[in-house]
């Protein structure tokens, strides 16, 4: 048997036998196995959405977020993620409220997460086929009629084909970056600068999001989702 293979069966034992102990209330158990599938530098959307659970039934909401966080970046569409995301979210100090997008960007996004990268690279695939298919029919066809068809729906193809490759390559780009964190440590001071003398800014609390704008040796500058700006220790946060 082919070595990945037999790699990959265990995977999937561990992950139903995780899944097995997670259903008996043995959250201890069932993490230790997810777990061993993580350090395999496996990743999929149902193993971070049970970590999240679990870690969830254990009572540690930040790495709850963070594991909810990561599967909807796998998978921005995902429902029982973004819900129970949004249940993860009022066991945790910090209410933030988020700057009002303008509706082009809230759109665009809106849109853009309605896929996964791979699913967006699929559309394209398909719509590139059929603006061949719509040119051969404009070029070829006798009938002015069908000669429009052809025009038309390769207008649309074309189209629908610029913006799903755009929005597959901008979810892909996403997915490799690690521009955001989870708050992990009871609270942090954010400061002005990134240096233990410099100005208090404003608090955080365990299981907040942050977006990652800059780095040093041992601080991030980070952002949070009022737009409020300022650095904190680079171990207080998990990035993803």
């Amino acid at each position: 048997m082919p070595r990945f293979v037999a790699a990959q069966e265990s995977y999937d034992a561990w992950f139903e036998q995780a899944n097995a102990a997670y259903n008996e209330g043995n959250y201890q158990s069932a993490l230790d196995l997810y777990n061993n599938i993580i350090e395999a530098e496996q990743e999929s959307v149902p193993l971070y959405f049970n970590l999240g659970n679990t870690y969830y039934k254990m009572g540690t909401y930040p790495m709850a977020i963070y594991y909810y966080e990561k599967a909807l970046k796998l998978d921005p569409s995902n429902a029982d993620v973004k819900t129970n995301l949004e249940i993860a979210n009022l066991a945790i100090a910090d209410k933030i409220e988020s700057i009002p997008q303008s509706f082009i960007v809230k759109g665009w996004n809106n849109v853009k997460n309605m896929f996964s990268s791979n699913a967006w690279a699929t559309v394209s695939v398909i719509c590139f086929t059929i603006l061949l298919a719509a040119l051969f029919l404009f070029l070829r066809a006798r009938r002015m009629g069908l000669r429009k068809v052809g025009f038309f729906v390769g207008i649309l193809a074309l189209l629908v084909f610029v913006f799903s490759f755009i929005f597959s390559m901008e979810k892909r780009n996403e997915a490799k970056e690690k521009n955001h964190a989870i708050i992990m440590t009871p609270a942090v001071t954010v400061k002005s600068s990134p240096n233990d003398g410099s100005v208090d800014l404003f608090v955080l609390h365990e299981g907040t999001k942050v977006t990652l704008l800059d780095e040093t040796d041992e601080w991030n500058k980070v952002k949070i989702a009022n737009g409020s700006e300022g650095w904190l220790p680079s171990d207080a946060s998990l990035a993803y």
